[in-house]
């Protein structure tokens, strides 16, 4: 007998919420929801680049790629999408395709939460 498993995972996302916050206080909710647009739209790019990138095979631009992805995540404060984005840079460097492949479906999960989470952070403030 054959027995199908789908594994599910589910970490929870780290936020900086005093991150977050701060923006809002020191911006106003106008232009930190603005930023908050702006951040996510070049996120997405830098994350379709990437996707782009490891395809290719190109460790270079996928170092880098995930690089800046860690930067701005950390910048707004999302905590998670900065972790897995060093995860895909650390396994690019490491040559381990396998590896690769295994960050960037968790990058994709944890930019899938984060991307929800800011927008629904953009709707709260107006």
């Amino acid at each position: 007998m054959t027995f199908v498993v789908e594994l599910r995972q589910q970490e929870p996302l780290k936020l900086d919420s005093e991150r977050l916050a701060d923006m809002f206080v020191d911006l106003g909710e106008v232009r930190a929801a603005h930023l908050i647009t702006l951040s996510i739209a070049r996120l997405e790019d830098l994350l379709a680049g990437l996707e782009l990138a490891t395809a290719q095979v190109r460790g270079g631009d996928c170092t880098d790629l995930a690089g800046q992805i860690g930067a701005l995540g950390d910048a707004l404060g999302l905590l998670s999408l900065s972790q897995a984005a060093g995860g895909v840079g650390r396994a690019v460097q490491s040559g381990d395709q396998v590896a690769v492949s295994a960050t960037m479906a968790r990058l994709k999960r944890v930019a899938l939460r984060s991307f929800r989470i800011a927008a629904e952070l953009r709707h709260r403030s107006g």
